[in-house]
């Protein structure tokens, strides 16, 4: 029922008890087993973010995990992330950062091109994995961040302070054209009326590098607020940030509205809905003008439910809401650079036993293609189609995985 480790030599519960014994073991270099799977060693790094220190898994174990433990991870082969691993995403395991290899640039040059000239009608569509395009980047972001992770505790907690929070610690060890992540990366703070002034400090600094050159370009990951058109431009409007204009051409403008008219609508289809309302997450390169506006380069956009949670169709949506609404405990897969094409798992559930289950949204009244029947023929996992109106596959309890997996 409760996550257990092995910490220099102790089997420790999560809880107070544990963090002092991190610190140790963190001064020390010593290794942090998980302990999931009885005589199975599971190793586990450590990280010191925030003042506390965080355990995670090494890249690429989590399928390793048991189903129970809060560091499963859904194998690669059912998302996208099996196409950039060791290519576009290397993972150091000796020091546990990840260099990553954008398919963007984050410098204009002294020419100074034009926006336009950055990008193409298709800037984030890029099925190569040797380089991750804009959406790429987003995709692993939020799955490093667990931000496509869910369990029923995490209802009504998921504030845009948590998601920033989680996005910033997964950039914290990650290296991107021989630079820290994060001296590239800008996540909004939220805005406090009250702490008004500190909070546009605390941004003029992050965004020292475009301050100081207009050849140099971040990546802002925001959510967006309106969308407005302003003499024949596009003016995007960041929560938290309404006063830092971001700005694209009318050639750029028109680009955009064809490439994301599938996001714009889904975010659309919920505007004026009642109860809480979806996201629209924006990850763009961005430069600084002379005026002080800033241009909008390379654009993803990613529609996210009311709890953070991505999809690409409505249906992948419907599926999500009614997981969250039985209060299950699951994963959810993403695209990374594969086109819309690739088949993908949409979920994997971790509350269904020994054997996770990955559930696929498929009309079967049409024939199942070859790129799907190599996904369902990958190994460690049960497989499942669903649609709408059919129920999910059953949920096991924790405690009676918990008891199977202490018994073995």
């Amino acid at each position: 029922m409760i996550q257990r480790y092995r910490v220099l030599g102790r089997s420790v519960a999560e809880g107070d008890e544990l963090q002092p014994l991190l610190a140790k073991a963190y001064a020390q270099k010593a290794q942090v087993l998980c302990e999931c799977r009885k005589g199975t060693d599971l190793p586990l790094y450590i990280s010191h973010r925030n003042d506390r220190y965080v355990l995670a898994r090494w890249p690429g174990s989590g399928a390793r995990h048991a189903t129970a433990c809060d560091h499963y991870e859904a194998p690669d082969y059912l998302t996208g992330m099996g196409q950039v691993r060791g290519a576009a995403l290397i993972d150091d395991e000796a020091s546990g950062e990840t260099s990553l290899k954008l398919g963007f640039p984050l410098s204009r040059g002294s020419a100074r091109l034009a926006p336009a000239a950055l990008t193409n009608d298709k800037p984030t569509v890029k099925s190569s994995g040797q380089k991750l395009s804009m959406r790429g980047l987003l995709h692993v972001l939020w799955d490093r961040a667990e931000l496509t992770h869910w369990h029923p505790k995490m209802a009504g907690k998921r504030s845009w302070f948590v998601v920033r929070r989680a996005l910033l610690e997964a950039a914290a060890s990650c290296r991107a054209k021989q630079e820290a992540l994060p001296h590239v990366l800008f996540v909004p703070e939220s805005f406090r009326l009250e702490d008004k002034e500190d909070i546009r400090a605390r941004r003029r600094a992050a965004l020292e590098r475009v301050y100081r050159s207009r050849d140099e370009m971040m990546v802002v990951v925001a959510e967006i607020k309106e969308i407005v058109a302003s003499h024949g431009a596009v003016r995007i409007v960041l929560r938290h940030v309404g006063d830092m204009p971001f700005v694209m051409d009318q050639d750029m403008a028109r680009r955009f509205h064809k490439r994301f008219a599938g996001e714009l609508a889904l975010w659309q289809a919920q505007h004026g809905t009642k109860g809480e309302q979806d996201h629209l997450v924006l990850a763009g390169s961005f430069a600084r003008r002379r005026e002080g506006t800033f241009d909008l380069i390379e654009v993803a956009l990613m529609p996210v439910t009311p709890e953070w949670l991505p999809y690409e169709t409505s249906d992948e949506r419907y599926l999500l809401t009614k997981a969250v609404a039985e209060m299950r405990r699951f994963v959810k897969g993403l695209r990374v650079n594969l086109d819309v094409d690739t088949p993908i798992a949409s979920l994997v559930l971790k509350d269904t036993g020994e054997e996770a289950c990955a559930v696929h949204i498929h009309d079967r009244d049409n024939e199942v293609a070859e790129p799907l029947e190599a996904l369902l023929a990958g190994q460690g996992v049960a497989h499942r189609f669903w649609k709408e109106g059919e129920p999910l596959p059953a949920r096991v309890t924790r405690q009676r995985r918990w008891e199977a997996q202490a018994a073995a």
